[in-house]
């Protein structure tokens, strides 16, 4: 089998998702046996010791481990019964599973409540705001070029970029991210909410383009984007009431809570299956900007 097209955050989602499907119950066993003989391989030899890995990664890590021993990634060959050993052991794992699970839901609800909180901030601030909303990706077919470190690292940059307000960042206001891991169509993600001063930048689309064509740059062309200010995207949420992207007005309530709305989708607690499966030390997977500065307008100076 010829592993050439996989990366390494790709390989820790597959037996990520291997260990949790069986914990679930929803894998027959002669699918995990030839899922086991697929992912055992590649995901030892991507393993990095430096990285941190999710429970379900770490489970699949040390049961498997226990059964085979030292013996060399490639020689191994899971028949039946290592396989039943291998599904028997991580019943072991489910409790360190579930602990990890619900820390991850009440942090993402601590991020929704500091979202929130951020973003009616500033529509109380301004009285017009320019909400983008963008997702910063990799192509599929360059996707096995990119690590967990690569993402990081074009992260990082990316962050330093938006924080110069220069470009395509003129006129900024407000920002916040996070980061995801999906499926293998969308693995490694980033989502991204943009807030201008609407006084001084109008062209939502334009702006999106702007911005994501930044992201292809910078990546080395390894990098796409998503974009949600198409018109006839607009047009579908505008029909339902929920645009809340693009011009906002602070003296019309029904924007202001759709955008606040689609801000808050950065930060869902029972998204547990779009965590990142593993990570580098201090690795930052959610953030946005700061509110009170000694420069916003309006607002008395900070306290020493």
């Amino acid at each position: 089998m010829s592993y050439s097209h996989l990366n390494q955050p790709l390989v820790v989602a597959n037996v990520h998702n291997l260990v949790t499907d069986i914990l679930a119950n929803t894998i027959s066993f002669n699918e995990t046996m030839d899922k086991l003989n697929g992912w055992y391989y590649p995901f030892m030899n991507h393993l990095n010791t430096e990285l941190f890995y999710l429970q379900p990664v770490l489970a699949f890590l040390s049961a498997t481990q226990a059964i085979v021993g030292d013996t060399y990634p490639e020689n191994v060959i899971w028949d039946h019964d290592k396989t039943q050993r291998f599904i028997t052991m991580l019943s072991c794992y489910r409790n360190d599973i579930e602990r990890e699970c619900i820390m991850f839901s009440y942090k993402e609800s601590q991020n929704k409540r500091e979202l929130k909180q951020y973003t009616q901030s500033l529509t109380n601030h301004y009285s017009r705001l320019l909400f983008i909303r963008i997702d910063l990706k990799y192509a599929k077919e360059t996707s096995h070029h990119v690590s967990i470190e690569d993402f990081d690292a074009h992260m990082r940059k990316f962050r330093e970029l938006i924080s110069n307000k220069k470009t395509c960042f003129e006129h900024l206001q407000g920002n916040a991210w996070a980061l995801e891991q999906g499926s293998e169509e969308y693995g490694l993600h980033c989502h991204l909410l943009l807030i201008y001063d609407g006084s001084q930048r109008q062209n939502d689309w334009y702006l999106a383009r702007e911005v994501g064509e930044k992201w292809k740059i910078m990546t080395g062309g390894l990098g796409e984007y998503y974009s949600y200010h198409d018109s006839e995207r607009k047009q579908q949420y505008k029909q339902y009431g929920k645009l809340g992207i693009g011009m906002i007005h602070r003296d019309n309530p029904q924007e202001v809570e759709n955008a606040v709305a689609s801000a808050l989708y950065l930060t869902k607690p029972n998204k547990n299956e779009q965590q990142l499966k593993s990570w580098l030390p201090n690795m930052r997977t959610f953030g946005h900007g700061i509110y009170r500065i000694p420069k916003r307008r309006g607002l008395p100076p900070i306290a020493k």
